[in-house]
């Protein structure tokens, strides 16, 4: 089983890292590249913006940074995954509940797609990648409830994780 370690870089949303584990694991065997492990970074606008601009030149906030480190000479074959979610992000584009779940779903499995080697640098890659993430989430079965809400909703859902 490929660890999957879960960092917190913000505080006003409370995800489920066990959903989120066992999500990125699924997706991890559909993308079928050869992972050592996975980070999944949960970040919010403000903390996204500054490792948008080291990683990938742009400015401000986005919703998913994919990086991938290869092993060393010595370390278990297999590459790293570092995944930066930007779970405010999902959370405004999904509307809350369900369809922030299912937005944050569909950033890592486009994380995922990109860490197989694709890119959506044109619209028709944007469009073969949205298809192939949409059938890895409906191929891993029913989605996971990620999200439990902003912090300040803690405890008024049912069923809090």
């Amino acid at each position: 089983m490929i660890p999957v370690e879960v960092v917190r870089v913000q505080r006003a949303y409370n995800v489920s890292t066990r959903g989120l584990r066992d999500l990125a694991r699924k997706l991890a065997a559909l993308s079928a590249r050869p992972l050592r492990d996975i980070t999944l970074i949960l970040a919010d606008d403000a903390s996204i913006a500054p490792v948008n601009k080291a990683a990938v030149g742009h400015v401000g906030a986005t919703d998913v940074i994919t990086m991938v480190y290869p092993s060393l000479p010595g370390e278990e074959p297999g590459d790293s995954a570092e995944i930066v979610l930007n779970v405010e992000c999902a959370w405004k584009q999904g509307g809350g509940g369900a369809g922030a779940d299912r937005e944050l779903a569909f950033y890592l499995a486009h994380a995922f797609d990109h860490l197989a080697g694709h890119d959506d640098a044109t619209p028709p890659e944007r469009t073969s990648m949205h298809r192939r993430e949409w059938r890895w989430l409906k191929a891993v079965g029913p989605l996971p409830a990620l999200f439990n809400g902003p912090a300040e909703q803690r405890g008024k859902r049912a069923g809090g994780r």
